[in-house]
């Protein structure tokens, strides 16, 4: 039987924890109707063990912790999306959708056809912490503050390869077989755009900064579509053509 899993924060020479958080205890008194005996799942991003529920009192559990689980889930390839905030409630999805797929860093851009320029970050912290038990991660994805496109630009210069993902560009398969599938890639930034596409000046910034310059498919995705697809492609996929 699956275990359920929370991430909480706890030592490696822990032996047991107190859970306090309300929303957590709820879910394993009242939603779950977890009892003590019962194993559950416990990760803080590093490690992941096992903690059997010893005590439920009004207000807290104890659990006591057991053997470590040895996690591999996590992508080979470390993918940094850098994701143009989107309208509605559009955003929320790629941020959870690309957190079960393996995205490892989310950077919120405002680029030149933006329309949307805030985000609720505790709301979205949730959501990735949400996304990231039910996926069987053993890390959460770092959501950063919000940048400009330039600022992505300079923030992207530390990796080791650059997608930049457009209608324009040769197809995504082409490149894989051409350029990508001979090379050891580690880590590598993903960029995509608002509604409305990216500008001019914004694709030749891209094509300056020696982008590789892709498009997903011939179908026509949105936004919130792209960035998911291509954070399985290149967190997944290109790790399998080592």
């Amino acid at each position: 039987m699956r275990l359920h899993r929370f991430f909480l924060p706890f030592s490696s020479t822990d032996n047991s924890l107190i859970i306090t958080d309300q929303e957590i205890v709820n879910q394993i008194k009242n939603v779950l109707r977890l009892k003590a005996g019962d194993e559950i799942l416990i990760f803080n991003s590093e490690e992941e063990r096992k903690g059997k529920i010893e005590e439920i009192a009004k207000n807290a559990i104890r659990i006591i912790l057991k053997e470590e689980v040895i996690n591999l889930r996590e992508p080979k390839i470390k993918v940094k999306l850098f994701c143009s905030l989107l309208k509605k409630d559009n955003f929320e999805l790629v941020v959870q959708k690309a957190t079960e797929v393996g995205v490892k860093e989310i950077y919120p851009i405002i680029s030149k056809r933006t329309v949307k320029f805030d985000f609720k970050k505790e709301r979205m912290d949730k959501i990735i912490k949400e996304a990231s038990e039910q996926s069987m991660r053993i890390s959460l994805p770092i959501l950063h503050q919000t940048i400009s496109f330039q600022e992505a630009l300079k923030e992207s210069s530390q990796n080791q390869l650059n997608v930049f993902c457009d209608l324009s560009s040769p197809l995504f398969s082409e490149i894989l077989k051409e350029k990508l599938i001979s090379k050891k890639i580690d880590s590598l930034g993903v960029f995509i755009g608002p509604e409305g596409g990216w500008s001019e000046e914004e694709i030749h910034l891209a094509k300056d900064n020696n982008f590789l310059m892709v498009k997903l498919s011939d179908l026509v995705f949105r936004s919130e579509t792209a960035a998911i697809i291509a954070v399985y492609l290149f967190s997944h996929l290109l790790a399998n053509n080592d």
